[in-house]
């Protein structure tokens, strides 16, 4: 049976390519690079959102816990979740153009290694103004991980193939809280061990696999496709002709700021930043007060600890299928509007009732989150081309967005607490900005999973196409309506003539 073969247009050529050996590259390029942004997203989120875990671990014996060494009580906590996202949101502006510059294992590699440093530091503080600066420096260390981590993936991979590895990748945050809440509940029991406390020991060990980490990523992980180790010659070739003009590529090394601005100054830009910042409040909810709020449903110490673990699993697995399901249809929108459906109805459970079961309904539907983001970051990935634009695009978008990590935990504020109807209503009603932000999108964009040039420049070429099919019929059909113009003119002539005889 000979080769199913596709074509692939690079730089105005047709390249014929054997999809079989392109099946037999992806698997390749998945096993050699979704491995190291899983584990290292897995560690960057454990980092991140462990604060929740130590406010609460061994909350059932008095002074042992995070809250009664360093008072969090009123709204002294969500000040200082908020305090990470500041220079976050600063930094990871900038931060895919110091990828694009350097390399992603370099640039990675630093990245993990500032967060690890940090966090281990936490371990020491004293006082809520030393918690708080420690939080900081956090934010400042971790910026950029995340769209960096989007963007690498964007040099390997076809819009139409992104979803459901972004979904693998953003699935280890899933993955992350279940055994962040697995890991707490081992490790509150090394309270008082060596003289610390379980919250020092959870942020000691979880610093510790991230410096490793960061030595592996620094010397083994590949950059491009282009310089790929694991790749043969050949499939290095195949791995860069199958990719879209339009991709970004390594060697676009400097800043096109005729790109950057036509992408920033763009009403789509704004439109995606908007909608983004509405889901990652529900993003942040879920990151820093899972816990809390399990806690608030009668889970106390370690059995609060382990029941955030199954509405991680669940949401890993439900993220994941939506993902698949989207590359599949070639489809993003319908995919982030279900997505959104399932959030809201989370958070309407959360705020409307008190009783423990359809609460902890509302828990494990909040926790699918990313469900909902995974299709429309692909999406939006899509709507650019080239290095530049793809890069802020995915930093820039996320950048603002994240703005919603300082607006989250004012809106799950002390006060307001264990139930937070106003912080659920709240965010429920975000949910619903950003499913009306998405209908215009897919008013204005569609929602093809394709690059949109790419179908932009199809559709010129089909409109070509069929015009220039009418015009050869047109000019086929000349003659013939000539040859009948003649026909014409002669009956006519001949009835003139038989009336001049007469």
């Amino acid at each position: 049976m000979s080769a199913i073969k596709s074509n692939v247009v690079v730089e105005d050529h047709v390249v014929p390519i054997d999809k079989e050996a392109e099946r037999k590259l992806l698997r390749k390029i998945d096993r050699n690079i979704l491995p190291w942004i899983c584990v290292a997203y897995l560690l960057n989120y454990i980092d991140r959102s462990n604060l929740g875990n130590a406010k609460t671990l061994n909350s059932d014996i008095k002074g042992a816990s995070l809250s009664a060494t360093v008072d969090l009580s009123g709204i002294k906590y969500s000040v200082v979740v908020a305090a990470f996202f500041v220079p976050y949101v600063i930094m990871e502006f900038p931060s895919n153009f110091l990828l694009k510059y350097f390399s992603p294992s370099k640039h990675m590699a630093r990245i993990m290694a500032g967060w690890g440093i940090v966090t281990a530091c936490q371990a020491a503080v004293t006082s809520y103004g030393g918690l708080v600066a420690c939080r900081i420096f956090l934010g400042i260390a971790e910026a950029g991980f995340y769209p960096g981590a989007i963007y690498y993936l964007t040099f390997f991979y076809k819009p139409e193939e992104r979803a459901q590895r972004m979904a693998i990748f953003a699935g280890s945050v899933a993955v992350a809280g279940a055994f962040s809440g697995l890991l707490a509940t081992a490790i509150s029991f090394l309270n008082g061990k060596g003289g610390l406390f379980g919250w020092q020991w959870l942020f000691i060990l979880e610093a510790i696999p991230a410096l490793l980490m960061a030595v592996c990523i620094y010397f083994w992980m590949p950059d491009y496709p282009e310089t790929a180790k694991f790749l043969t010659e050949e499939e290095r070739a195949l791995a860069v002709s199958r990719l879209s003009r339009h991709a970004p590529s390594a060697s676009e090394k400097t800043v096109d700021w005729p790109q950057l601005r036509q992408t920033v100054f763009n009403v789509d830009f704004w439109l995606f930043s908007l909608a983004y910042f509405f889901m990652t409040n529900s993003l942040n909810a879920t990151g820093f007060f899972l816990p809390t709020l399990v806690s608030s449903l009668g889970f106390k110490g370690w059995r609060g600890q382990a029941m955030t673990v199954p509405p991680n699993v669940f949401a890993c697995i439900v993220i994941v299928a939506n993902s698949i399901w989207s590359d599949k249809r070639r489809e993003r929108i319908t995919h982030a509007l279900g997505g959104l459906v399932l959030i809201g109805l989370g958070y309407i459970l959360l705020a409307a009732t008190s009783q423990v079961a359809p609460r902890m309904v509302g828990v494990f539907l909040i926790a699918c989150t990313n469900a909902a983001v995974i299709p429309f970051l692909a999406f939006r990935l899509s709507t650019v081309s080239g290095s530049t634009a793809t890069a802020i695009a995915s930093g820039g978008t996320i950048a603002f967005a994240n703005l919603g990590g300082i607006t989250a935990p004012f809106i799950f504020a002390g006060h307001d607490s264990p139930r937070y109807i106003i912080g659920n209503y709240t965010v429920f009603g975000m949910q619903i900005a950003a499913g009306l932000v998405i209908l215009l999108l897919w008013y204005r964009l569609g929602s093809s999973a394709l690059y949109t040039v790419d179908q932009k420049q199809a559709q010129a070429a089909d409109e070509e196409s069929q015009a220039s099919e009418h015009m050869h019929g047109a000019v086929a059909a000349l003659p013939a309506s000539k040859e009948s113009s003649e026909e014409r003119e002669e009956s006519t002539a001949e009835k003139a003539e038989k009336a001049a005889d007469k």
